[in-house]
This record gives structure tokens, sequence and C-alpha cells, in this order.
């Protein structure tokens, strides 16, 4: 018995030894767990620390960073147009130029009202006469296997989303879609999936397509969005439509961007559609303009994208200008300052092959590094058995030359992508590149970017650092050698104010600004020379019309003036140009204005001669800044049209 017990107490001691040591084992990992968790939070309070740091770095970086972006534009050809059985497609049946254009007179022949009804006119009425059976199933065949949405719907998505660049696939940062339908089915939650953020505006009357604009959405965000409905003709009602983005950085929210997009009238070879589009360009510059001042978004950079079906977009561009003077209507100064990226054609068809689609943007605010263009054998490389160009520090790949129409079995649309890399210019670099184009018109008359009034007060600080209200002797020589005018010195400039009609200097007895509120001490006791703001915009306007004529502005009038004389008589009687004006507007006309206008321009001979059509706009141009005291900002004080015209003439 006693052994039992003995037994028995030396196996609870045995026991409560073991657990003792389980315990203090127990304990010691709990010690050694603690110790390593307070560690890894130390560690994890580090990190945290240094994630911080490195996050506010990145912050800063991305502000002192280069705002560089890709743009792409695509026509992507709508769902409920896409047919090949149009007479400006027929595919597949090896259509001759007479028989396309009999298709064309029977497709587009008035109807029994007299209107030219397109979609009374179904397949095959318009072909039967022209084409046989075994052709038009040909037609039938091609759309069955090219056209279809089902067919072309994913193609359409990876050709917008990635782009070869250089040996390397690249995505777009901004995308623009003209023709975009099935948005709400199919494009944003595509777009969506693949990073893009959209927005989408619907063409008016019975149209289901319209315009599209998307963007990274990790590194942009969508501040504002906007647009407006137009037509061709004031009796017509509006069948366009444009569309508007205001972004900015994410990164950097204090750098924004403004993005517009559209797609004009259509019928490129048409003249009396060129004056139509013409006054569509220049109105889309009056509603980016009010859309702007809306948004406080006056200074922030632009880029335009579209299919204008527009031939020559300096064509445009000139009756744009026109216009806006003709009519005395606000514009954006984007119309003064812009310039498209360079491509070769972007349609093709068996009908026609055309560059009518473009990326356009302000080159005062913005600059170009790359973009799609055709490549120059000269600087051409082979890579993977396919042609790349390279233009400055950015690659940019070459537009395919398509040996047969599109769309096809790689061609999803019957239009090619378009692109561009563009980079925000800082603010100085505006300022010194406005004072450049003072320089250059002052001392050679050369053909250079006109400037606004803004431009010009602008110009003004770059040459007056210490704000004065004057510009010595000092200050002028030492922005020419600054600027890059080793050629040019001072006596030059103070022999153009001489001659401009400045005679006597601002330093020496003109009475100062009188907005100026103080005057360094340097700059009055500097007598000897100095110039004010009066003499400095006097002295370029005096030499900007001298320099018209060799101007691009001096080309692009040229072109608007022929445009608004089919005749090419080269004299335009006061009653064509009233007519074309009436037939090209969208908007009432300000009859009092057009026809004092009218008066200025015309001769003893009661016509309009171009010399004098092209001094006129000029001097429209000049008189505007001749007194810097009522210059008034690009983007001050836009009408409220609303209140001039009714609300359905307005959205035209």
């Amino acid at each position: 018995m006693f052994a039992l017990f003995a037994l028995a107490t030396t196996a609870r001691a045995s026991s409560l030894s073991t657990a003792r040591r389980q315990a203090r084992q127990a304990r010691r990992q709990a010690r050694l767990v603690d110790a390593r968790a307070s560690s890894l939070e130390r560690r994890l309070q580090k990190q945290g620390t240094v994630l911080e740091r490195l996050e506010e770095r990145t912050a800063d970086l991305e502000r002192v960073a280069v705002k560089e972006f890709e743009i792409l534009h695509y026509n992507v050809l709508s769902n409920y147009s896409a047919t090949n059985m149009l007479p400006w497609f027929c595919y597949g049946c090896n259509v001759t130029a007479a028989e396309r254009a009999e298709m064309h007179r029977r497709f587009y022949a008035p109807g029994p009202t007299g209107f030219k009804r397109v979609r009374g006119k179904g397949w095959p009425t318009w072909a039967e006469e022209v084409l046989s059976p075994e052709r038009r199933a040909a037609v039938e065949a091609y759309d069955a296997l090219h056209f279809g949405w089902e067919r072309r719907c994913e193609r359409l998505i990876a050709a917008v989303c990635r782009h070869r660049v250089g040996c390397r696939e690249r995505a777009p940062d901004i995308l623009t879609l003209a023709e975009c339908d099935c948005y709400d089915e199919f494009w944003r939650e595509r777009l969506l999936q693949r990073g893009y953020a959209s927005t989408w505006r619907k063409r008016p009357r019975s149209s289901i397509d319209g315009c599209a604009i998307a963007w990274r959405s990790s590194t942009f965000e969508l501040l504002a969005s906007g647009g407006y409905d137009f037509g061709s003709a004031l009796s017509r009602s509006p069948d366009r439509t444009c569309h508007f983005a205001l972004l900015a950085w994410r990164r950097d929210p204090t750098v924004r961007l403004l993005v517009a997009t559209t797609h004009l009238a259509r019928n490129p070879e048409s003249d009396e559609q060129l004056l139509a589009r013409g006054y569509q360009y220049g109105s889309l510059f009056r509603e980016l303009l009010a859309f702007a001042a809306a948004h406080g978004a006056e200074d922030v950079p632009v880029v335009l994208t579209g299919d204008l079906n527009a031939k020559d977009c300096d064509e445009l561009a000139g009756i744009a200008r026109a216009l806006v003077r003709l009519l005395s209507t606000p514009t954006h100064p984007l119309l003064w300052s812009v310039l498209d990226a360079p491509t070769p054609a972007t349609t093709v068809t068996e009908e026609r092959t055309l560059r009518i689609d473009y990326v356009l943007y302000q080159s005062e605010s913005l600059s170009l590094t790359g973009c799609l263009a055709a490549a120059h054998p000269t600087s051409m490389t082979v890579v993977r058995d396919e042609l790349y160009v390279y233009l400055g520090i950015a690659g940019v790949s070459q537009l395919p030359t398509l040996d047969a129409p599109i769309p096809d079995a790689e061609h999803p649309s019957d239009h090619l992508p378009v692109s561009a890399r563009l980079v925000v210019r800082p603010h100085w670099a505006r300022v010194e590149d406005d004072a450049r184009q003072w320089l250059a018109c002052v001392s050679s008359n050369t053909a250079v970017r006109p400037l606004s009034g803004d431009a010009l007060r602008t110009a003004f600080t770059y040459f007056d650092k210490d704000g004065s209200g004057l510009i010595s002797l000092v200050q002028l020589e030492a922005g020419l050698q600054s600027l890059g005018f080793p050629g040019l010195d001072s006596s030059k400039v103070r022999e153009a104010l001489r001659a401009a009609g400045c005679e006597t200097s601002a330093g020496e007895s003109r009475s100062l600004h009188p907005h100026l509120a103080w005057i360094s001490r340097r700059a009055t006791d500097d007598r000897s020379w100095a110039m004010d703001l009066d003499q400095f915009v006097h002295v370029y306007t005096h030499f900007a019309q001298q320099a018209t004529a060799a101007s691009s502005s001096a080309r692009q009038l040229d072109l608007a003036f022929k445009a608004l004389n089919p005749n090419h008589s080269g004299v335009v009687s006061r009653h064509e140009l009233q007519q074309a004006l009436r037939s090209m507007c969208s908007a009432p006309l300000d009859e009092p204005r057009v026809e004092a206008v009218l008066r200025e321009l015309e001769d003893g001979a009661g016509t309009i001669s171009l010399a004098s059509f092209t001094n006129w706009m000029m001097g429209r141009y000049t008189s505007s800044l001749e007194d810097p005291s009522i210059i008034a900002d690009s983007m001050s004080k836009v009408p409220n049209y609303g209140d001039l015209w009714p609300q359905e003439v307005y959205n035209q």
C-alpha cells in the first residue's frame, strides 16, 4: 500500500512538474511572441513612416514632373449605320466610277415631297438597275463578313485601348470616339474594365450615335462635362454635337486639361458643306469659350479632336477666323493658336482616300512630342518586320499603307485611329514664347502667331521683371540675349519704335500708365530710355499689319475668301457675301452689323476684292489692341446667347 501511495505521489509530482515546466515554456513563448509582436509593430510603424515619406516625395515629384499624356481619336463606324449596302461602300463587286456615280444619283434622288429621304430608299432599290443579282449578293456577303457589330466590337475596343508605338504596345491616356453608339450596353462597361472612366453625348434627332470621351481613371478625374448641338444651316434642325470634358491630374489637381471632340457636317468634297463646316468650326470655339468661362478654365490647355470631314483644316480655320472678325463674336484663343498633329489619310474606301480625322492642340500651352504619322524614307527603322519612325524624343508609328478599302478583316472601321503625345508647357515657357513672338514681329516682320491682348500683356511682363510698368534699356537688352536674338540690339528696337510713330521715350516725358500703383526706384532713376505698355502694343500692331502678307493667317484668309467666292472671279459682291453668310450660319445674323461691315469692305464699284477683304480683317485684329487700357481678356464677359436668340436656335 505504501509503495502504491509513493508511486502515486511520485506520478503526481512528476505531472505537476511537467505542468509547471509547460507553463513556464508557455509563458516564455508568450513573452517571445509579445516581444516579436512589439518588434514587428515597431517595424511596421517605421515602414509606415517611410511609406508616408515616400508618398509625400512621390506627390512632390508628381507636382514638379512634366505633365505628358497621349490622346487617341477614332471614328468607330456606328453600329446602326454600318452596312456595306451604301453607295460609298458596296465592297466586293468591283464597282466602277460611273456605276458608283449612278448609284449616288439614285440614292439621293428627291422623294415625292422634294426632300432627299435617304432612309426611305432601302437596299437594293437604288442599285437594282446598276448591279446584277450576283454582284448584289457579293455586296451582301462582304457586309455579313466585315460590317456586323458582333464581328467588329471586340476588335474596336482592342484598337482604342492598346496600339503599337515602336516595338512596344501602349495604352492611351485619353480616348475620344466619333460615331459611338451602343455606349450603355457595350462601350462604358468595356472601357471601365480596362481602367477608363468615360462620358458620352448623343447626337440630336433620331441618330443614336454620339461623341464619347474616356480617360484613365488612375491618372485623371473629371471636373465637368458639357457640350452643345448644332446644324448645318439656320433652316435645319440640329443634327450634330460637340462634347467637352474638363479633366485634372489626380496627383496634381492644379493642372487641368480641356478635351473637346466633335463630328462636323459630312461630304468633304462639297463646297456648300465647306461653308457650313467653317461656321460649325467657328461656333465650336465660341461654345468652348462659354464652357471654359463657366468653369473657371479660361487658361486651361485645350485639345480638340474629331472627324471634321475637311480635306484641309486650314480652310476651316480661315473661314472661322473670317467669321469671327466679320460678326464680332467672342471666341476661345485656341482658334488663333491651333495646330494639328501630322497624319496621312485616315479614311480609305473605294471612293476616296482622305485625311479628315484630326488631333488639334493649343500650341501656346501644349507641345507635340509624338504622333501617329507617315514615315519618311530617311528615318525608317525596321523592327520585327514593321516600319516605325521616330520624331524627336518620342516614338511614333506609321499609319498602315492600305491596298484595299476598309473595314476589312484587320481594320474594324472605315477610319483609322490617330493619336498624339503632348506635354503641358510650363507657364514661364509660355511667357517666354509670347515675348519671342513680339520680338520676331518687331525686328523682322516675320510670319508669327498672332498675339491676343492677354498675350501682349504677358510678353510685356517678360521684359518688365520688376513690375514698374516700364521696360528700361537694360531690361530690353537682357531680354534680347535670353531670347536668343544675338544679331538684334536695342538700337534696332528703338528704331522700330520710331518707325511705328512712338517718338518719345516713356521714361522721359510720357505719363505713366494710369493703373500703376508704384514705380521702382531703378525705373524712375533711369530716364535715358524706357518703353511702356502703350508703346509696346502700338509697335507690335504696326508691324503685325506689315507681316500679314507672309503669314499663315493671310493664307487662311485667302482660302476663306475663295470659299466665299465660288466662281473664283477674284471679287465678290455685297449680295453674294451676305447670302454666303446666311447660308452657312446656324444662328441669326446681326443684320445691321453685317451691313456696316459690308459697307466698309466694298470698293466704289460695289464689290469686295481679296486685298480689301484681307486688309480689313487684319485691321479688325490690330484695332482691338491699339489701346492697352481696354485690351479685354480673351475669355471675359461672354454674352448670354440664350437671351439673344430663341433657345431652339441657340442649341443649333
